[in-house]
């Protein structure tokens, strides 16, 4: 009997830390900072994230422990990606005190910055967040998630598209240098024909 009872205390001790360790995963893909008397946390709304996903920032702040919240009419935030900016206007999560988010969708896989300014209670902010390894993940193509067979990724698409259209549009115009050299060589003939026709 003790050895059963032992046994499923083994259990509980053994599912509460893979808990703990999946709680730390979760929170682990987002980047922690402290800022002022401020902890604040910045990520995508759910990772891992792929290209076309429907995601977005999610920034959190907390005090000694407790959201701070109102921070949506008072902080800004804007994602940067390849020179490329576009403003993020926050909205307060209603069932999570303290969380704000806004929805975008990565077009393109690699490292995204979050760039929040403004006031916390009061406190300048003007923070940049960039993923990476210690951070939040990067963007990923949709491919790193397919299987068993792996489309080309939507850049490779674009480019290949890109690419088909320069082809077709020299084509056109090959042909149509190509048409207005026989038009024109025509005429020459015509006009040569002409002049043997004539009397001497």
């Amino acid at each position: 009997m003790a050895i059963v009872i032992r046994r499923r205390q083994v259990a509980a001790i053994i599912s509460a830390c893979a808990l703990v360790v999946l709680s730390f995963g979760v929170a682990s893909a987002h980047e922690e900072r402290t800022v002022g008397a401020y902890d604040v946390e910045v990520g995508f709304i759910a990772e891992p994230v792929y290209v076309g996903d429907r995601s977005g920032i999610e920034f959190i702040v907390s005090k000694g422990g407790n959201p701070v919240e109102g921070l949506e009419s008072t902080v800004k935030a804007e994602v940067i990606k390849d020179g490329q900016t576009r403003e993020l206007p926050l909205a307060a999560v209603e069932a999570e005190p303290g969380t704000y988010r806004s929805v975008f969708i990565p077009t393109v896989a690699g490292p995204y910055t979050f760039h929040l300014t403004g006031a916390i209670e009061g406190a300048t902010i003007d923070q940049s967040f960039t993923s990476s390894p210690g951070g939040f993940d990067e963007v990923q193509e949709v491919s790193a998630g397919q299987f068993p067979i792996q489309f080309p990724s939507q850049a490779q698409v674009v480019a290949d598209t890109r690419a088909a259209k320069d082809a077709s549009s020299q084509l056109t115009l090959a042909l149509a240098l190509g048409g207005a050299g026989l038009v024109t060589g025509l005429l020459a003939l015509g006009v040569a024909l002409a002049g043997r026709r004539k009397p001497a």
